[in-house]
């Protein structure tokens, strides 16, 4: 199936979008994926619309990728050339036949070409992956079905390899697990992880015997093998936890390698899941503590790690809230004009989060609406200066130019401006809670939170010698942590 402009304009937008919104997104296995030959993806669905977005923006060696839709959007003839044009495949969903349910699939795959499917069948802000659904399953293990039959009636593929002859090839499935640090926060990060490619041949066999049972099998191999991909926790408190223990062992996300973030973070879920004790139920239901009251102030583990070897008090607070204020007055006038021209986005975005109750939405609604917003702003922008140089051939040049500098100029420089400015707010939280007054409950909650800090490092430590020969996944951990020079080499700040 032929892709058209529809693509094309789709993926430029989606790579605009996502690499505006997200500070980073990095691959981890790119070599799984061949460059050539029938592949269905099989991918988790964490993040509504952008998932696809991600997904065709990062899709290793510049492979189009094909999305299924249901047939009946096709009736429209309009819909139909924009779907059509853009690769998505229709799936008749109330036939019972499969080979007529999957048959617009098994000529993209007999093209050689990349179909994507999310298992789940939703998308979801659940702590673990959902049941993956059998479509997938179905569908590559009936075309491979499909090969097998060609090649018997052509006596065999050594024959038509030997006639050289163009021959549809079994597809394989490769499994994608979608890791969102923050997937609905600004400039948060991303990692897209390609796994094994998982072949037919061991599966054709018993498919021909019980299709439904080999079916049902290769769902639970294609699950397995995503969920290694992934973040998965029996509960959101074992999750909350092991987050806020990473947070505190390497000093903030900033410094775990991105390519390491989910192997570290599943061996902690792990840790806290499987180990039972006194001490590790104490250390985390003391973490969970430690979070709550980091959720209630609207802040994070950072804000108080600055506070690490001060006193938290109200002249220590105030310097450092004026400090901070210096650092970004100073700073501004660089950033102002970006900053002027782009603030409805952040206003969009807070707007929209604000009205949206489902975290898997508010990531694909903030970026819809900032590109909204910066199609119909640098499109006015354009034409401004155009038309201030007459609409001539040399204004054109000089007006898409400064559109582009323009753009990348605030690009630039939104990452940094905008830490700094997260730290600005931070530090006036924690002034204006200890300015509150004595036995006030914002006060209270301050100054606990800095000894409830204390307490989950000093149980870190105590716990980290311990059960380091003991458990397999606290090993893992902490010799990342010695590989960063953090643990043992600073003392686990």
């Amino acid at each position: 199936m032929p892709f058209g402009i529809t693509y094309d304009i789709a993926c430029t937008l989606s790579r605009w979008s996502i690499y505006g919104f997200y500070r980073d997104i990095i691959t981890v296995g790119y070599d799984n994926v061949p460059k050539e030959g029938p592949v269905i993806v099989c991918s988790t669905h964490y993040n509504m619309i952008v998932d696809p977005a991600v997904l065709a923006s990062t899709f290793p060696h510049k492979r189009k990728l094909h999305f299924w839709a249901k047939n009946s959007l096709f009736a429209n003839k309009i819909l139909n050339a924009i779907l059509t044009s853009g690769g998505v495949v229709p799936v008749d969903r109330k036939t019972k036949n499969n080979k007529a349910l999957f048959a617009a699939t098994f000529e993209v795959l007999k093209l050689g070409e990349v179909v994507t499917v999310f298992p789940e069948g939703t998308s979801h802000s659940q702590s673990r992956l959902l049941e993956f659904k059998d479509g997938a399953s179905w569908a590559v293990l009936e075309y491979a079905s499909f090969v097998s039959d060609l090649e018997k009636s052509n006596g065999g593929r050594d024959d038509i390899d030997k006639k050289k002859s163009k021959f549809p090839e079994k597809a394989i499935v490769i499994p994608v697990g979608l890791t969102y640090v923050q997937k609905s926060k600004y400039r948060s990060l991303v990692i897209v992880a390609y796994g094994p490619p998982i072949h037919m041949e061991s599966y054709l066999e018993d498919f021909e015997i019980d299709n439904r049972a080999t079916v049902k099998r290769l769902t639970k191999h294609i699950e397995t093998e995503t969920e290694k991909l992934t973040i998965n926790a029996p509960d959101w408190e074992t999750s909350h936890a092991a987050t806020i223990a990473r947070q505190l062992i390497f000093s903030g996300d900033k410094h775990v390698p991105l390519e390491d973030y989910v192997k570290i973070t599943q061996s902690l879920i792990n840790f806290f899941a499987n180990t039972i004790s006194d001490e590790i139920l104490s250390l985390k239901n003391n973490l969970i503590q430690y979070k709550t009251s980091l959720d209630e102030l609207r802040l994070s583990n950072a804000d108080i790690a600055r506070y690490e070897n001060r006193s938290l008090t109200i002249p220590w607070a105030t310097y450092t809230f004026l400090r901070e204020l210096l650092k970004f007055v100073v700073q501004l006038p660089f950033f102002l004009p970006g900053l002027c021209f782009h603030w409805p986005i952040y206003l969009l975005g807070i707007i929209s989060a604000k009205y949206e109750i489902y975290e898997e939405s508010r990531a694909q609604n903030k970026i819809a609406l900032g590109l909204s917003w910066l199609l119909i702003a640098y499109s006015a922008l354009f034409f401004f200066i155009w038309v201030t140089f007459f609409f001539t051939p040399l204004g054109f040049i000089l007006a898409a130019s400064a559109v582009f500098i323009f753009a990348w100029y605030h690009i630039a420089l939104v990452d940094s401006h905008y830490d700094k400015f997260k730290k600005l707010i931070s530090s006036f939280r924690l002034l204006a809670a200890l300015c509150s007054g004595k036995g006030s409950l914002p006060r209270d909650q301050v100054e606990n939170l800095k000894e409830k800090r204390d307490l989950c490092l000093g149980s870190l430590k105590k716990i980290g010698k311990e059960y380091r020969s003991k458990s397999d996944d606290l090993r893992i951990v902490l010799e990342h942590c010695e590989r960063a020079y953090i643990f043992e080499g600073k003392k686990l700040r």
